[in-house]
C-alpha cells in the first residue's frame, strides 16, 4: 500500500508519515463494462435559455436573483417560476411541485439547461415522481452537488445522461464574489458549446496548496460517477443503486463524523459498488474530522482501512465537494486518474459543440 496525502489541517500526519513507507501494489484496474456511451447534452452559448428549479431544500432569494442577474449579464435568459421560492420545512415546497416543475424544465422545448438553486435535502423525495423517458428524449445541461447527488445518480441510470456536479446558483453564482477563478474555469470549460471544439478533453490542475494525494497507486480509465456519498449510500439498493463496475468513482461529503463516513463506505461495499470500479477519486471531506471529544478513528484511518489494499487506484484530495474552489466534473464522461503522478483528465469533451 502506498499512501500520499498533502499536509491538510484535517490529517492525522502521524499516521500519514507511518503509513508511507508502505510498498503498494499497482495491479491494473477491471476494464470498463460494456456499455453504450452517455447522452451528452448541447453546449451552452450566449442567448440560450436556462431555467432555475428548486428540487430540493428551499432557496435563498437573494442569492439566486444575484446568480440570475450575472447570467442575464453574460447574454443568457433565465426562467424564474412563480413559486421557485416556496418553502415547506426544509423542502422548496411540496413534492409534487419540485417534480412538476423539473419536469417542465426538461420537456420545455425553449429550455437549454437546467440549474438547481441548491441542494438541501429533498431530491430522493421526487424520484419516483419523474418521468424519465421524457428527460431521456430531452437531454439538457443539468448542474449541481450535494444533495442534487441524488438527481445525477438518477439521471445516469434511467437516462444515461451525462451531467454536471458543479457549483450552484446558491453557493457559487450567487455567491457574493461569484464564483472563484478556479471554480469558474472548469464551470464553463465543461458547460460552453464554444469551449468544447476542438482538442478533446482537459485535464485539471490542482490549486498548489491542494495537491493530488493517493491511497493505492495506478492508473485508471472509465466513466465518471458518483457525488456526496451520503445520497450514493442512501440510494444503494434502489433502483437507482450506480453500476460502478469499470468506473471511476467521485465521492465527497461534509459534516459527517469518521464513523458515519465508515459506515456509508461499509454500505458501498456490502452493496459491492466497491467491488469492481476501475478507480475512486476521492474529493474534499469537508469538517468531517473527528471532533476531540470522544474516542474515534481518524478519517485517514477510516480511508485505509477500505482502501489501503484496493486493487484500483485511489486518488485522494481533489477540488469538489463543500469547498469554495470546488472542480466541476461531468459525470458519464471518460476520465483518467493517475496516482502516481496525481493528475486527472477528462478524456472527451462533456457537450456537444454546435
Amino acid at each position: 500500500m502506498s499512501f500520499r496525502w498533502p499536509k491538510l489541517r484535517t490529517i492525522n500526519l502521524a499516521l500519514a508519515l507511518m503509513a508511507a513507507g508502505i510498498v503498494s501494489g499497482t495491479q491494473a484496474a477491471p476494464p470498463a463494462a460494456d456499455r453504450a456511451p452517455a447522452t451528452k447534452p448541447r453546449g451552452l452559448t450566449p442567448g440560450d435559455t436556462i431555467m432555475m428549479v428548486a428540487p430540493a431544500g428551499e432557496l435563498i432569494p437573494r442569492r439566486v436573483q444575484k446568480a440570475v442577474s450575472r447570467l442575464e449579464e453574460m447574454g443568457y435568459k433565465v426562467i424564474v417560476p412563480d413559486d421557485l421560492f416556496e418553502v415547506r420545512g426544509y423542502l422548496a415546497g411540496p413534492d409534487e411541485r419540485r417534480a412538476a416543475e423539473l419536469m417542465r424544465a426538461f420537456t420545455d422545448p425553449e429550455v437549454d439547461a437546467v440549474f438547481p438553486g441548491t441542494g438541501g435535502y429533498g431530491t430522493m423525495r421526487i424520484l419516483d415522481l419523474l418521468d424519465f423517458d421524457a428527460i431521456r428524449a430531452n437531454p439538457k445541461v443539468f448542474i449541481g452537488f450535494s444533495d442534487v447527488t441524488g438527481l445525477h445518480e438518477a439521471l445516469a441510470t434511467k437516462c444515461n445522461l451525462v451531467t454536471f456536479h458543479s457549483p450552484n446558483p446558491q453557493w457559487g453564482l450567487g455567491s457574493d464574489d461569484n464564483l472563484p477563478e478556479f471554480s469558474a474555469q472548469y464551470f464553463w470549460r465543461c458547460l460552453l458549446a464554444e469551449q468544447n471544439k476542438g482538442t478533446e478533453g482537459f485535464a485539471y490542475e490542482a490549486p498548489r496548496w491542494s495537491p493530488l494525494g493517493s491511497f493505492a497507486g495506478g492508473v485508471a480509465e472509465g466513466p465518471l460517477c458518483g457525488g456526496n456519498l451520503s445520497l450514493i449510500a442512501s440510494l444503494s439498493g434502489s433502483e437507482y443503486q450506480l453500476d460502478t463496475t469499470g468506473k471511476v468513482i467521485f465521492l465527497e461529503d461534509v459534516n459527517e463524523a469518521p464513523y458515519r463516513i465508515d459506515r456509508m463506505l461499509r454500505q458501498l461495499k456490502l452493496s459491492g459498488q466497491l467491488d469492481a470500479p476501475a478507480g475512486i477519486l476521492l474529493g474534499q471531506f469537508r469538517k468531517c474530522e473527528a471532533d476531540g471529544s470522544e474516542s474515534s478513528l481518524s478519517l485517514t484511518e477510516v480511508f485505509l482501512d477500505y482502501f489501503a489494499d484496493a486493487p484500483y487506484p485511489v486518488v485522494c484530495n481533489f477540488p469538489a465537494g463543500h469547498v469554495t474552489l470546488n472542480a466541476t466534473l461531468p459525470l458519464g464522461v471518460p476520465v483518467r486518474i493517475d496516482a502516481e503522478r496525481g493528475t486527472v483528465r477528462v478524456l472527451e469533451n462533456p457537450v456537444q459543440a454546435r
